[in-house]
C-alpha cells in the first residue's frame, strides 16, 4: 500500500484516496489533510506561474473586477489587525498574482504594500519572488495574506515557518482558501472539486489547516467556512467524520463566526472556501 508522510502534520500513515490522470491523491490519517503523491519541482512551479497560470486563467480582468471590494476588504485587514491608521501597517500579499488589492492598499496610505509571487511583468508596487522573503527584515509585517495561494505551494509548513519571523509579534495571517470537510479515512473515491495539478497541490480539511498554522507557531483566533454549506453536506454526508471533527477541533468550538449557518462552523465545516485568522503570539507593542 502506498504511504507518504504527511506534509502538514508528519503522519507516516497515509491512504490512497483518489486515482486521477494516473496520478495519486493520499489522504493522511491525522489531519485528513489530501495531497498527491509527487509534487512538481520548485522550477516547474515557477515556470508555470510565471508564463502560464497568469494568462490563462485571466488574472488581470479577475483583480480588476475586484478592485472596489479589494478596498472593503482592506479596512477588515485593519481592524483585524488592531490599527486604525493605514501608515501604520506593513501588508504583504503572497500570491498576489496581478497586484491590484496591493495598488489599493498603497492609494489608501499603507506603510508598505509587498506582493510575493512569480508573475512577471513590471507593476507599480513592490513584488519579491517567493525565495525572496528571507531576505525582508524580522518583524517588519503586520499582515500576511494568503488568498487562494497556500494550496497552490508544494511545502506550505516551511512557507509559514519563513515567514514567522519577519512578522511582528501580534500580527495577523489571514487565510482563504477551498475547504473540504473532515473525511472519514475509508472515505475513497471521491473526486475532490478543482484537483487539477499542478495548480492545486493541497486539498486542506480544517484539521489540517489549524495544524499548520500552530505548527508554524501561530495562533488559531477564528475558523469558519462559508458557500454551498447544504449542498456539500448533502454530497458528503457519507464520507464525513464528525466525531473525529469534534473531538480534534473542540477548542476551535467557539472561534467561528455566527453569521453563517451551523453548517459552516464547527464540527460541520462543510462551506466550499474556508477563513482561517492567528496571529504571531506576542503583542505589537514592544
Amino acid at each position: 500500500m502506498l504511504s507518504i508522510v504527511c506534509p502538514i502534520c508528519g503522519d507516516p500513515r497515509s491512504r490512497v484516496f483518489f486515482v486521477k490522470a494516473e496520478r495519486t491523491l493520499l489522504e493522511c490519517h491525522g489531519c485528513r489533510h489530501i495531497f498527491w503523491d509527487v509534487f512538481p519541482r520548485p522550477d516547474e512551479l515557477a515556470a508555470y506561474y510565471a508564463k502560464v497560470y497568469t494568462s490563462q486563467k485571466s488574472q488581470q480582468a479577475l483583480q480588476e473586477q475586484n478592485r472596489a471590494y479589494y478596498r472593503t476588504h482592506l479596512q477588515e485587514l485593519l481592524v483585524l489587525c488592531g490599527r486604525k491608521a493605514p501608515a501604520e501597517v506593513t501588508l504583504m500579499d503572497y500570491g498576489c498574482s496581478v497586484p491590484v488589492l496591493l495598488e489599493e492598499a498603497a492609494q489608501l496610505g499603507f506603510r508598505r504594500a509587498i506582493g510575493v509571487d512569480y508573475a512577471e511583468g513590471e507593476t507599480a508596487v513592490e513584488m519579491i519572488p517567493p525565495e525572496g522573503v528571507g531576505g525582508l527584515p524580522d518583524q517588519s509585517v503586520d499582515v500576511v495574506r494568503f488568498s487562494h495561494t497556500l494550496e497552490h505551494i508544494p511545502d506550505p509548513l516551511n512557507t509559514l515557518r519563513t515567514l514567522l519571523p519577519k512578522m511582528r509579534r501580534g500580527a495577523l495571517l489571514y487565510v482563504t482558501q477551498p475547504s473540504f470537510p473532515v473525511f472519514a479515512t475509508a472515505a475513497a473515491g471521491f473526486d475532490l472539486k478543482d484537483s487539477v495539478y499542478p495548480e492545486h497541490l493541497h486539498f486542506f480539511s480544517p484539521i489540517s489547516l489549524v495544524k499548520l498554522a500552530r505548527e508554524a507557531g501561530f495562533k488559531v483566533t477564528r475558523l469558519f467556512t462559508h458557500q454551498r454549506e447544504k449542498a456539500i453536506f448533502d454530497e458528503t454526508r457519507s464520507l464525513l467524520d464528525l466525531d473525529y471533527a469534534r473531538a480534534e477541533l473542540l477548542n476551535l468550538r467557539d472561534k467561528g463566526d455566527p453569521n453563517f449557518p451551523e453548517l459552516a462552523n464547527y464540527p460541520y465545516y462543510c462551506g466550499e472556501n474556508s477563513v482561517l485568522h492567528a496571529v504571531r503570539p506576542g503583542s505589537w507593542f514592544f
